[in-house]
């Protein structure tokens, strides 16, 4: 990839849709031995025509000028688009569950959390909204379990915590056709509304929002992992100034469970904790929201920041940020862990935010639910609601040029793909970005050099790259692509 601007209004975003049946491309620099020498040195690396979202190193060679800049969502001003309005939702209602859009109903459809009193049973249930915009939405009074003192709701599960839905196209038995995960509880549904359940063995305590996905030939689960503090009870007290009764609470971390058929799982296993660069354990993982990208998974991570006070384990502020994993056992922060999402002051949401168990694409835009509340982790829920934030389909990172007027270069790994078009998503002046492709060798590829290379705008975020006066994108129009290479989002 060629990157050739002085221009700091330019960006590159931090994603690019591979279609070429080359095996690489690259630096728009003068090709030398040792340029050729690494090529030759790097294994190829194939690549599915999915968006390549270069969130981590795995792709990239070279990059020289160029600096990693965030892209935050952008929070809906019609927020928060689901209010906390029904008796059943007096003490809390959260999104400790998951919204998605089912194109066979052409709806958006959610499984969020509520309870009406602590004291009585069920204490949580999961209830259930639908939305013809994802914005507008209404709770159908379709509530398929008994909840004391309400003949019409919309509740459809007891318990359940922090359930994950899925809608899974694989599976062959009608009535399992809807998957959740939650709590200690495994559910099944034929639609989304009646619920069967089998115990969670490998739950153990789980109280937080878990998020389920298929990946590469399994489901793999994230739930919560509680361990006690590993150092010695001396260094926890001298470096953190509290008294010994918290080294019998535990630390909240990430725990991953695997499985090939959703009933049986592998024991579960920390894969995600804090470190001395978080504070922890002052700053600990909250939870771990997974969705699959093309040839990645993206996780939102919250985490809480507990106030440094004797004893404190549970007040604290909370926000998000990115992650990234080529296996869904091996995470890598994004951005230098720079806040993604965060509470906006004087605002419904103006102390605590925290995800949905996924991530939305549709109509070339990222749907990101959450909640927000008035109230701060650890004192009371506060007026809560769920809230939306979007952002342009890719956009998570931008490369911007760190220099002006030296150009910024941006050379991948050797990649093996196949396809007609190269596609990538920009904001760029006429000339601003340039692209030639090398052979295995390190070496430009007669008639594809940097200087012959044009973009054509499809749609409001890509450009078609094309080289020579007679090359040609054979994708006609934004729609068409869009229809023939959805995300692979949760079925």
């Amino acid at each position: 990839m060629i990157v050739r601007t002085s221009d700091t209004k330019w960006r590159l975003f931090y994603s690019v849709f591979l279609c070429l049946l080359i095996v690489v491309f690259g630096s728009c620099q003068q090709q030398d031995n040792s340029n050729k020498n690494t090529h030759r040195s790097l294994p190829v690396i194939s690549i599915s025509n999915h968006s390549q979202l270069f969130l981590d190193d795995h792709l990239i060679a070279k990059m020289s000028n160029l600096k990693r800049e965030l892209q935050r969502p952008e929070k809906h001003p019609a927020n928060p688009v689901i209010v906390q309005d029904a008796p059943w939702e007096q003490r809390y209602m959260q999104m400790y569950g998951t919204v998605l859009y089912d194109e066979e109903t052409n709806h958006f459809r959610a499984w969020y959390m509520a309870s009406e009193s602590q004291e009585l049973k069920p204490e949580t249930y999961i209830c259930y909204a639908e939305s013809l915009d994802g914005i507008h939405w209404i709770k159908p009074p379709v509530g398929s379990i008994a909840l004391p003192g309400h003949t019409r709701h919309n509740a459809v599960l007891a318990g359940a915590h922090g359930l994950c839905v899925m809608k899974d196209t694989r599976e062959s038995d009608p009535a399992k056709r809807y998957k959740g995960v939650g709590g200690e509880v495994l559910a099944f549904s034929p639609d989304g509304i009646h619920w069967t359940t089998e115990t969670f063995q490998s739950a153990e305590q789980n109280d937080t929002s878990s998020s389920a996905v298929w990946w590469r030939g399994d489901y793999l689960a994230y739930i919560r992992n509680q361990e006690p503090w590993k150092q010695s009870l001396d260094e926890f007290v001298r470096r953190f100034s509290v008294d010994q009764s918290i080294s019998k609470r535990t630390i909240r971390e990430v725990a991953f469970t695997a499985s090939p058929d959703f009933l049986h799982w592998t024991p579960k296993e920390t894969i995600f904790a804090a470190d001395s660069k978080d504070g922890h354990p002052w700053t600990q993982p909250y939870g771990m929201a997974v969705t699959p990208y093309g040839d990645q998974l993206i996780a939102l991570v919250w985490f809480i920041h507990l106030d440094r006070v004797k004893g404190n384990t549970k007040i604290g502020d909370q926000d998000v940020q990115l992650a990234v994993s080529r296996d869904g056992r091996r995470w890598k922060r994004v951005a230098d862990r720079a806040v993604f999402l965060e509470s906006t002051a004087n605002t419904w949401d103006r102390e605590r935010v925290y995800p949905s168990t996924t991530m939305i694409v549709k109509d070339d835009r990222i749907y990101i639910y959450y909640s927000g509340s008035g109230a701060r982790h650890g004192e009371g829920w506060g007026n809560m609601g769920i809230g939306l934030a979007t952002l342009p389909v890719d956009r998570f990172l931008a490369l911007r040029p760190e220099k002006t007027g030296v150009e910024g270069v941006l050379e991948t790994r050797p990649l093996y793909f196949s396809g007609d078009d190269l596609l990538v998503n920009a904001e760029a002046p006429e000339d601003g970005l340039q692209v030639e492709l090398l052979d295995s060798n390190g070496t430009v590829i007669p008639g594809f050099d940097r200087r012959r290379s044009h973009l054509e705008k499809h749609g409001l975020s890509r450009y078609c790259v094309t080289w020579g006066n007679g090359g040609k994108c054979k994708i006609i129009e934004n729609d068409r692509w869009r229809e023939t290479n959805r995300h692979p989002f949760l079925y």
